[in-house]
């Protein structure tokens, strides 16, 4: 079984790519419940993408408190998907999954084009490059696929240096939902934002309201057909993106 977490999507096709090659299931983390039965020798995965070097917060919540049916030490691996390191993830991953007396038997990570807006200097890829990555990041999943049919232990990650992982609580501490605003004279009231999002974090009263559950997925600024939704000051006027598979048919 994959429990995966996504925002713009690429976690979500990364999931759901892994899962048709090794003839897995993909469950969405927001909609898994806390018991989830297991089947016979089935392997257990955990797909998601690096924010500051470190799973989502809801990610390492999740595997706090989910209880699984039918765990006889089954295979447990996950796949991180970044655009560019991974830091200690392999060391946050075991030690979570440590806690639960579970073992972590191999992670990977995936690179897959940026989705991130919030900092000065950063921008999403050109559509060349983006496609290029994503083309690439299909041809790493069979290999990954065939590991973990396989039951291999292994790490295979783009780490760069394990010491950026320590940023992580910094970014659950201050990126917060409150960075969020609106361009009213932009906005069209379409509700995508609130549908897209994950976790139920946004309401429209009739302009779009955030909550306090935020996981900073970036999907609802993503999603916004008028590029309405601003972070901060660095969000403005850059390109944003969305996973769509007919990325990868693209010259």
């Amino acid at each position: 079984m994959i429990f995966y977490f996504s925002g713009t999507g690429n976690s979500r096709w990364v999931a759901l790519e892994t899962a048709r090659l090794t003839g897995d299931r993909a469950v969405f983390i927001p909609r898994a419940g806390t018991i989830c039965k297991l089947r016979d020798n089935e392997p257990v995965g955990f797909v998601f993408p690096i924010y500051a070097w470190a799973p989502p917060a809801c990610v390492t919540a999740f595997i706090k408190s989910v209880q699984f049916d039918n765990y006889q030490n089954n295979f447990c691996y996950f796949i991180a998907t970044c655009h560019s390191q991974t830091g200690n993830i392999d060391g946050i991953m075991k030690k979570a999954l440590a806690a639960r007396g579970w073992q972590c038997d191999a992670g990977f990570s995936v690179r897959m084009p940026n989705n991130y807006l919030l900092a000065p200097f950063v921008k999403t890829d050109a559509p060349q490059k983006r496609n290029k990555l994503l083309r690439n990041a299909q041809t790493r999943l069979k290999d990954i696929a065939a590991d973990i049919s396989r039951r291999t232990s292994k790490f295979d990650l783009r780490r760069g240096s394990k010491l950026l992982s320590l940023i992580a609580p910094l970014f659950q501490k201050h990126m917060t939902a409150k960075g969020f605003r609106v361009e009213r004279d932009k906005c069209v009231k379409c509700g995508k934002c609130a549908e897209i999002c994950p976790v139920n974090n946004i309401r429209l009263t009739p302009f779009p309201q955030w909550g306090s559950r935020c996981e900073m997925c970036q999907a609802c600024l993503s999603v916004c057909p008028t590029a309405a939704i601003q972070y901060g000051r660095y969000t403005k006027g850059k390109q944003r993106y969305m996973f769509s598979e007919e990325y990868l048919n693209e010259d």
